[in-house]
């Protein structure tokens, strides 16, 4: 039961510190930078009109991903006024050395990669390109 009340505290302080720097850390188009993460250390960043808090549990050679989806909050937002926010909660389990993509409505992917060990993850943003193949003419 300890260790969930570690869990808890470690993501309510990570919820609130992302809440303090909402907009820091901007990710780019097709960002060959990957941003990385370790066990229970979260990480926050825009994906449009979207903000996106990832973290991960390190178990049993297995990386256990949470993503937290949310609208980002209007800019001329003041005062007292509580702006009505949608959020979306993913979890995916991923082997060591193993990737998994999060797909965005506005043509984003998310791409984690689960380090071997489990003990880190990598995460960067790529557009998602729709390919067509043309009938060939007779």
């Amino acid at each position: 039961m300890n260790f969930v009340k570690k869990i808890v505290a470690a993501t309510a302080v990570t919820c609130v510190l992302a809440i303090a720097n909402l907009g820091a850390v901007q990710a780019e188009d097709t960002s060959p930078v990957r941003s990385q993460m370790r066990h229970l250390q979260a990480i926050s960043f825009d994906v449009g009109r979207r903000h996106v808090l990832s973290y991960f549990l390190s178990k049993n050679g297995l990386c256990d991903l949470t993503v937290l989806v949310t609208d980002r909050p209007d800019e001329a937002f003041t005062g007292d006024e509580i702006p009505a926010l949608n959020t979306a909660r993913f979890k995916a389990t991923i082997d060591g050395g193993k990737t998994a993509h999060v797909d965005t409505a506005e043509g984003k992917s998310l791409e984690y990669v689960c380090a071997t060990d489990a003990q880190a993850m990598s995460v960067r943003q790529v557009n998602q390109v729709a390919v067509a193949s043309l009938p060939r003419a007779k």
